[in-house]
């Protein structure tokens, strides 16, 4: 299935996706793969709210999806 909404590669390491920014983290010696972590800017962008971590990218995706989809307080 594609996705309608476009992910933009900001950099070698980061994505914005639907108003949020995925950040590939580097491997770490435990858990042996990236991770990407999900944060978005407060209404009044000044603080960057860390909303979670994901194990692939298109799992980071599809939790961006659910977020807006239940309508979190971060999903505006």
């Amino acid at each position: 299935m594609k996705n309608k909404f476009p992910l933009i590669e900001a950099g070698k390491n980061l994505f914005l996706y639907r108003g949020f920014t995925i950040r590939k983290a580097p491997r770490n010696n435990m858990i042996k793969c990236a991770t990407y972590l999900i944060n978005k800017r407060d209404d009044s962008n000044s603080y960057d709210n860390y909303l979670g971590r994901d194990f692939a990218l298109a799992e980071a995706m599809r939790t961006v999806d659910h977020m807006l989809k239940t309508g979190g307080s971060h999903a505006r």
